[in-house]
Parts: C-alpha cells; structure tokens; sequence
C-alpha cells in the first residue's frame, strides 16, 4: 500500500471503528436477516437491518422503505436505469449529461439498445449542466432525467436542486448517482424532487460491496435479477447485513470538521501546485466544487507518466477518468467541458480524506515540483526547458 493515498474519490479506508461494529455481523450474529425463516437469530438479524436502513434514510430526509440494498452504486444505478425503463411502455425518452460516471453512462447506452431514445446534454467548462440546455430536452415523453451530485473525476456540484424542480414541473422521474457525493455535500432527497438516487458505503469509509437505491414510493421499477423475494421483491439474495451494518455506521460518522479539514488540504494543494508550478490548470472550480476531489492539468506531459513518478515515490493519485485509465485515453469528462486533446491528457485528480495530513500534502508538493520539472525536460513539447 502507498504510503501517501490521494485516490478516495475511487474508494476510502475502511474506519477501524466501522469495522468493529461489523465484527459481532461477521463472527457471532450471521443468520440471514430475511424474517420469514421465523428463528430468534434470524428476527434479531432482520431488526439489525431495519436499523441500519433507517439510519442511513434519516441521512438523505428520506423513509427507511424507500431504501434498497444492493452490491453497490453500480447495481444500485444499474436497478434505477433499467429497472425504469424495463417497468414503463415504449416509446420512451431519456436525458442525461456527458461527464456521468460510466455505471450511468454505460447503462443508457445499453438501454438505447432495446429501442429507448437517449438524449445528452452538454456541461460548460467548470462540468456544470447547461440548465437551458437539459430543459429543452425534456418533453412529454421522457421516463427520465439523470444527472449525478458530484462528478467523479473534477468534483463539480450540479444544480440538483434547480434540475429536480424543473423535472417535477414536467413530472418527469429524476435520477442521480449520489455516489461521489453523498456525506460530503449536502443532499436531500425531498429538497432535490428526486425519485431515485444511487449510493455506496465505500467512499465515505465503509466497506466495499454494500450500496443502496433511493426509490420514492410512487415510482415503479421492473427487477433486473430474479431469485428470492428480499428487498422488496427488487433485489434478491442474501442480504449483507454486516456491509448495511458497516453503511449505517459509516455515514453516523461523516462530521463537519472532516469536511473542514479536507476541503482545507484541497486548497492547500491547490495553492502550492499553483504557486510552485508553471503551466497548469486547475480543471473545475476550486470554490464551487466538492470538498474532496480536485484536477489539475500540467501542460506539455501525460498525466499517466506523473502517476508512475509519484507511484515510485510512494504517492497514489489517479489520472484520466479513473476507471478509464486502463485505456490510456483523455478523459471523457474534460473533452466535454471543452479541453483539448493535450490538455486531458495531462490531468491529475487528487481526492482526499479525513486521515490525510497536512505533511502528506507538504511531502506531494514537493514530489510534484521535481517531477513535473524532470519529465518537462523530456518532453519535445516544453518551449522552456528551465520551467
């Protein structure tokens, strides 16, 4: 593991603390929570998940039955997208961005597949929606609008609020995945009009492999797996009750001065890259975007060479749209908001968390500066070798 870990926008540590109140789930307590095997351990599992369920409701001004279990955001983006689709008649419309992460983006593309129009919408150059835009294209046949809380990639709020108010006039379902940003900023279901919303425990230090889908009681999905009759008769198997458990407690300790403090360090990194180092450009806004993530474009090299460097030095952050790099191609996101080819290239995402320190961004400022400048000298684009 890196010593230095500036990738939690991909996924967070576990909280210790978490995990202790998933222990007793894993070791003693495992009966399965679905009620109608009528044992005591069983019951007592069941009421375990009800708490964890309404826990996690009271964080969003939602209603514990409006809470589905999933594996996690994907599946919970996957169940809202085509469990939608699946449960009204054709023909349909559907709206959403260019910069979704690709559960959604994906997910549409396969719906379009089953004869479902798709309609995108562009972002301006900070990755905001263009309101004007993501109106005209809702008309009378629209079953949905998706449009994400944060993006994963630069850290750009949307307008949610003003988007669900234009959806509700239309009474058009509005979905968001609320992945990146649910604990981080703030996030309402009843305030945003929002029908359906995606989130998942291991982003804000819970444990991987547990999510859930906000469904408000009036919309109607069709199931996307079939099995048994948990969750409402939506998701069936087993349900993870120590992953819900560990949820539950993860979002209990989201507190303010951790918001504080890594919006701090952002800045902090922000300021230095800016001051230390030419040619750069910070990809989003730095005072209207989240408080855990930003990107920063340095001019005339890749990003995944600087990723390598910072990799060697013990330092892990991400490049491209994280879990595009593989491909080694610019980030979708920034070629929507208008960089050019070079220039998403080059980017570089630093997301953080409450266990970060001011020393681990002191120690990444000044891995930067060395290795931007080497990898400069390098590069048969630098105009200024010296920079």
């Amino acid at each position: 593991m890196n010593e230095i870990y500036l990738d939690n926008a991909t996924t967070t540590q576990l909280d210790p603390w978490v995990l202790e109140e998933m222990k007793p789930f894993l070791l003693q307590e495992y009966a399965a929570p679905s009620g109608h095997f009528g044992y005591q351990a069983s019951l007592d599992a069941k009421e375990k998940l009800e708490q964890a369920r309404a826990t996690i409701a009271r964080s969003i001004n939602a209603e514990p039955e409006e809470l589905i279990f999933t594996s996690g955001g994907t599946e919970a983006n996957n169940l809202a997208l085509l469990g939608l689709a699946r449960a009204l008649k054709k023909p349909a419309h559907l709206v959403t961005t260019a910069i979704e992460h690709e559960s959604v983006l994906n997910t549409l593309r396969a719906i379009q597949k089953e004869d479902l129009e798709l309609t995108v919408v562009g972002v301006d150059p900070d990755g905001r929606v263009k309101l004007d835009e993501l109106e005209k294209a809702l008309r009378p046949e629209t079953i949905l609008c998706s449009v994400q809380l944060v993006n994963q990639e630069v850290g750009t709020i949307q307008p949610l609020k003003k988007i669900g108010k234009l959806c509700a006039e239309k009474s058009i379902p509005f979905h968001t995945d609320a992945v990146n940003g649910w604990g981080r900023v703030g996030f309402d279901v009843k305030k945003m009009n929002l029908s359906l919303a995606a989130l998942t425990a291991h982003k804000i230090h819970g444990p991987k492999g547990i999510g859930v889908l906000y469904k408000r009681k009036d919309v109607k999905l069709s199931p996307i797996m079939y099995g048994g009759y948990n969750e409402f008769e939506l998701r069936p198997g087993t349900e993870n009750l120590p992953g819900a458990v560990g949820m539950a407690r993860a979002v209990e300790m989201m507190k303010p001065e951790h918001i504080e403090h890594i919006d701090k360090l952002k800045r902090m990194l922000w300021w230095g890259i800016k001051k230390e180092i030419p040619w750069v450009h910070l990809n989003g806004s730095i005072d209207r975007g989240a408080p855990h993530i930003i990107n920063v474009t340095f001019d005339y090299i890749e990003g995944e060479s600087i990723l390598l460097h910072l990799d060697m030095q013990g330092i892990a952050a991400a490049t491209g749209s994280a879990c595009f790099s593989k491909a080694l191609e610019a980030s979708y996101v920034l070629l929507a908001m208008g960089r050019p080819h070079e220039q998403a290239h080059g980017s570089m995402r630093f997301s953080f968390s409450r266990f970060n320190t001011e020393e681990e961004i002191k120690r990444t400022l000044d891995a930067l500066k060395g290795i931007v400048a080497d990898l400069r000298k390098l590069s048969p684009l630098t105009p200024d070798k010296e920079a």
